[in-house]
């Protein structure tokens, strides 16, 4: 009987969790981290027990390894639809991944520099978990704004004039890419009658004339808003200063928000398509553009100045890299790029950290020298020991991560 229910697991826990943190002040810390735990503990679990139901490893009366969840019990295209295979199983072992890695990290001391960071926190996973399980494109949209609501929160998280300029034009972006989605879905709902994203692979297949025509104008609304979210080139602006203003965790954990722009248009395009090849969604433009912004990624890479700024060009890199897999002719690109997609995800989620601590550590060494030189011509050995170990630990395995997101065949 648990099982039946668990589909819809990923949303309701932290969406419970997030509930319970908002009844207490942020005084009462230990409260939130121990809700926290749980809460990561149970997504991690159920994103396990997900993936191996929907791979067949686990029993179930589920066809193909497909199961549909009915909120309500309201038949679909009318009620609301949550759908999981192995794709959006994968997704959510990855994000679960990366949020509890990400918030360990957060709780040494970035949760304190701010209000509502562990309920933020929670949110942010519930509009992941849900954009990755959505059935009907109507709840995509209502994701995206639950998770990017929460995004602004910890954008803002702290102080500082740079974050808030920083998070003022990221807030702006995304609302002009949320206004371009509902254009977009008024537009199809409107031809189609439906949003459920199944019976549109139908319905889509039988319009011809003007509804076909005012049809694929939508979709190329509905494509432009997805390649914002995706850090497309020329629409990636705005994620430079972003995530090189944020704080570490934050910046780590937002590695996989730009992929949720590329998982809708993959989702979208194995649908509408009969080929299966996300490319035919996009025609001939997801290739070029996908090379463009690797390319933009690349150079940006090589001359920020920057460690923070770096990173965020590796964030649009990796977006390049999948956007020029998943833009070739066929669906043999598609599994590789996939597995890039987790050692980029989880690899760049570290380099934000990792680049923090050894920014950390250089700075504290640094500005100790200095005004030891400066007062008393005295060093501290133990103090450059101390910094020296932090760094030689930090750089080789940022290093490492470097080799993630690159694609390296040994680590991807």
């Amino acid at each position: 009987m648990l099982l039946k229910h668990l589909p819809i697991f990923p949303i309701i826990i932290p969406l419970i969790a997030a509930g319970l943190m908002l009844l207490r002040q942020d005084k009462y810390r230990r409260y939130k981290i121990a809700l926290s735990v749980i809460s990561f503990t149970l997504q991690l679990l159920v994103a396990v027990l997900l993936l191996n139901m929907a791979d067949g490893t686990i029993e179930t009366s589920w066809p193909e390894g497909v199961g549909v969840y009915l909120l309500g019990d309201w038949p679909a295209p009318f009620g609301i639809v949550v759908v999981v295979d192995r794709l959006s199983a994968l997704m959510l072992l990855l994000t679960a991944v990366l949020g509890a890695t990400t918030w360990i990290y957060a709780t040494a001391r970035w949760d304190r520099s701010g209000v509502h960071f562990h309920p933020l926190f929670q949110l942010l996973l519930m509009g992941l978990n849900g954009a990755f399980l959505t059935g009907d494109l109507f709840n995509l949209f209502v994701f995206f704004e639950v998770l990017l609501a929460a995004s602004y929160g910890l954008m803002l998280h702290g102080s500082g004039r740079a974050r808030v300029n920083a998070g003022l034009h990221y807030i702006a972006v995304n609302l002009i890419a949320s206004f371009l989605l509902l254009i977009a879905l008024a537009l199809i709902y409107g031809v189609t009658g439906t949003l459920n994203m199944a019976d549109l692979a139908v319905k889509a297949g039988h319009l011809s004339g003007p509804d076909r025509l005012l049809f694929e104008s939508a979709a190329a609304v509905l494509g432009i808003a997805f390649l914002i979210k995706a850090a497309a080139w020329p629409l990636n602006y705005w994620l430079i200063d972003g995530y090189a203003n944020s704080s570490p965790p934050v910046a780590g954990m937002f590695s996989i928000m730009t992929k949720v722009g590329i998982y809708a248009l993959l989702r979208i395009g194995t649908l509408l398509e009969p080929t299966g090849a996300p490319a035919a969604f996009g025609g001939a433009w997801m290739f070029p553009a996908g090379i463009a912004t690797l390319i933009f990624g690349a150079v940006g890479t090589l001359a920020a100045h920057n460690t923070q700024r770096m990173a965020g060009y590796c964030v649009i890199l990796s977006s390049g890299t999948l956007l020029a897999a998943l833009g070739m002719p066929g669906v043999i690109l598609t599994g590789p790029a996939l597995y890039y997609m987790i050692s980029s995800v989880l690899g760049l989620g570290a380099f934000f950290m990792l680049l923090e601590m050894v920014n950390r550590a250089q700075s504290f060494g640094s500005d100790f020298l200095a005004a030891s030189a400066e007062a008393f011509a005295l060093t501290d050995d133990e103090d450059d020991e101390n910094t020296s170990d932090v760094v030689g630990r930090a750089i080789p395995a940022a290093l490492v991560f470097l080799l993630c997101a690159q694609g390296d065949p040994h680590f991807s």
